[in-house]
């Protein structure tokens, strides 16, 4: 595990927005197979429906998307390590002895401030872009025209959005305040997995009430 976790290193290093969507395709992927393999359990609309096998283009649809934002997504963490830097990524931990207590704490509350208004960037403006950038690519993917792009993108932004805000806050903020830059798109996306999940399955959901209409 070392090992691999070097070499991703060292290659991201050298070829960042590559490496990230490889390994955005890679973690997408397992995020679309998880969502079949939890659909293939759940009640549909249509119980005489027989199951079927998993549903390859879906997630090439899914990978693609990953990888073709992958660069917005490094590109914006760059943005925000530019605009709220922060002075040390451990300041949270820092606990030497020379440092006295009065300038330990203004570093805190520096490094809480600038974690804040990272987060409140990426929930604002980031986040609901990325869901209506990815419902809508979804919808052209499947062989949609405009009209279904923003049909989904009406529907099913907001409840995404409002159901997202329970869960991201907590990963980016400790994505911000303790990840190195180099990490960071990898890191929150480890941890989008099964928010990944939920994502591939709300989109078909609809995709499957679109073709029923």
């Amino acid at each position: 595990m070392a090992t691999f976790f070097r070499f991703w290193t060292r290659q991201a290093e050298a070829r960042p927005f590559v490496t990230v969507a490889a390994t955005e395709a890679c973690l997408s992927a397992c995020g679309d197979l998880i969502a079949q393999t939890i659909g293939k359990h759940l009640p549909t609309h249509n119980k005489t429906e027989p199951a079927k096998g998993y549903d390859l283009w879906r997630t090439s649809r899914f990978v693609m998307f990953a990888m073709c934002v992958s660069p917005l997504g490094v590109k914006w963490h760059r943005f925000l390590d530019r605009r709220f830097p922060i002075r040390s990524q451990m300041t949270w931990f820092n606990s030497k002895p020379r440092v006295s207590r009065a300038k330990r704490r203004s570093e805190q509350q520096h490094t809480a401030r600038q974690v804040g208004k990272r987060l409140a960037c990426d929930v604002m403006i980031y986040e609901p872009a990325m869901y209506a950038l990815f419902f809508s690519s979804m919808a052209i993917m499947e062989g949609g025209g405009l009209d279904d792009a923003k049909y989904r993108v009406s529907t099913l932004l907001l409840p995404t959005y409002l159901t997202g805000l329970t869960i991201s806050p907590i990963i980016q903020s400790i994505n911000f305040a303790f990840v190195p830059l180099i990490y960071r798109v990898p890191f929150g996306s480890s941890f989008d997995l099964f928010w990944d999940s939920y994502l591939s399955w709300v989109n078909n959901e609809k995709l499957a009430m679109i073709e029923d209409r």
